[in-house]
């Protein structure tokens, strides 16, 4: 995420001539405006899509081919890790050059960078290196990173004002279905073909090399359609009179600093920052529990394991959010969140104290999933509607670097917990009662809230 625009409230005059009838508050959109809109939200799912799909099969390989080692033995860490690190350092970089150049054009060398690095990925595994494979997939966030505020801007030029609610819900939406497809899609490939070649040949990491490098291919090569894709978006202005400044590379976290300085808004971007802590922890949590099920990782399981759990979870999420979303059709309902906290802090009890592996327990995920679109879409809502107008962008730049800086003390935490040799089912229980807290403090926020308005 980027500061505001500068292009947004003093336009370039040769951009506004070159394009004239690129206007933010139009009231219709023309055939072109909506195949530019769905090839981009068909662009972002592929993307999405992908990197959940090269994360999982590469922490398949990583716990076959590397067990024993600091990096199989914490690659789910690793992996989690190389995700938030590229937006702390690089977001206002992205949105400077989305703010910059034509966003077509960012978003169409960000599809031939994918391309060229799914080519490095395939080739690190095709020489059994697991550390440049890896190093692979963080090329693959810091591409995410630069593609990110293109693929948000530009819906509101090719849109409109009116119509951006609309866009941004699909965006959301089939970024949620590329997520677990990819997830789901990686996990049950390689592992199908993992235990396919120990049939043949009895289980051997060779196999595990054999198992992630198909798919790698395959996937890398469809990586072209999304590239042909780009071509039928339509192309938006330059804006040269958006200077880059020594400032941007810091800029995000001085945004912190209004973000902090108001109540409400502080409160309510910390129970966010919360939300995303929890839930990155019960991801890394899910690759425990697939260990735990799994044990003899070189005849397969965990990969698939783990992407079905996280499937649940997702699957949940999307129907939480979808139920929110009705209820809240004439106003945001930030009553709902305290449910959501509850239900969320159930549904970690029930998966830390029913049998493991067992059909209610798979369930618990789905539940947790649920409850958490509760929790998170009043919250979300909330925060874009408190700041002034001309403030929200900054208040959303700052939220989410505390989103991504949340992500890296989940993963510490998790650490922390596995070292001392804890258990999965320990571990969720950890964030029963702070959830349970956390439900009654956004309780008596949001009675405050209405109160007040």
């Amino acid at each position: 995420m980027s500061p505001p625009p500068p292009s947004d409230t003093d336009p370039d005059p040769a951009a506004a001539a070159a394009f004239p009838d690129r206007d933010v508050h139009k009231t219709s959109v023309s055939r072109r405006d909506w195949v530019s809109l769905w090839s981009v939200l068909i662009v972002q799912a592929q993307n999405a899509f992908n990197d959940n799909f090269v994360k999982i099969t590469l922490i398949g390989l990583a716990l076959v081919v590397a067990e024993g080692t600091a990096i199989g033995d914490r690659i789910e860490h690793i992996m989690s890790a190389l995700i938030p690190i590229p937006f702390i350092l690089l977001a206002p970089i992205a949105g400077y050059f989305s703010d910059r150049f034509s966003k077509k054009q960012v978003i169409f060398l960000s599809l031939v960078a994918q391309l060229v690095i799914f080519l490095f990925i395939a080739v690190s595994v095709w020489f059994r290196n697991i550390p440049l494979a890896v190093f692979g997939f963080f090329l693959l966030a810091v591409q995410s990173t630069m593609f990110s505020p293109a693929k948000q801007g530009i819906l509101k030029e090719l849109v409109g004002s009116e119509r951006l609610g609309f866009a941004n819900g699909f965006l959301q939406m089939l970024t949620m279905v590329g997520i677990l497809a990819g997830m789901w899609l990686g996990g049950e490939w390689f592992d199908h073909l993992l235990e396919g070649y120990n049939a043949e040949t009895g289980a051997s990491p060779e196999n595990a090399w054999r198992a992630a490098l198909i798919p790698i291919l395959a996937i890398g090569a469809s990586t072209l359609v999304p590239l042909a894709l780009s071509f039928a978006i339509e192309r938006t202005p330059d804006h040269p009179g958006t200077k880059f400044r020594r400032e941007i590379w810091w800029s995000h976290f001085v945004e912190l600093g209004y973000l902090f300085s108001h109540r409400s808004i502080r409160i309510v971007a910390l129970l966010l920052a919360f939300y995303w802590l929890v839930a990155n922890f019960l991801a890394l949590t899910v690759i425990g529990f697939a260990r735990e099920l799994f044990p003899a990782v070189a005849e397969g399981g965990t990969t698939s394991a783990s992407s079905k759990m996280l499937a649940f979870v997702g699957v949940g999420l999307m129907a939480g959010s979808v139920m929110v979303s009705f209820l809240s059709r004439k106003k945001i309902q930030l009553g709902l969140a305290p449910i959501g906290a509850f239900g969320m802090a159930a549904g970690l009890a029930g998966l830390g104290l029913l049998e493991a592996g067992s059909a209610i327990w798979e369930y618990a995920f789905l539940f947790t999933g649920f409850a958490s679109g509760f929790f998170l879409i009043p919250l979300a809502a909330t925060l874009q509607d408190l700041p002034e107008e001309q403030h929200r962008g900054r208040v959303l730049a700052a939220s989410n670097l505390l989103g991504s800086l949340s992500g890296v003390i989940a993963i510490s935490i998790s650490l922390l917990l596995r070292q001392a040799g804890i258990s999965a089912s320990i571990q969720v229980l950890v964030f029963v009662i702070p959830l349970a807290l956390a439900g009654l403090y956004v309780l008596r926020l949001a009675k405050r809230l209405t109160t007040a308005t």
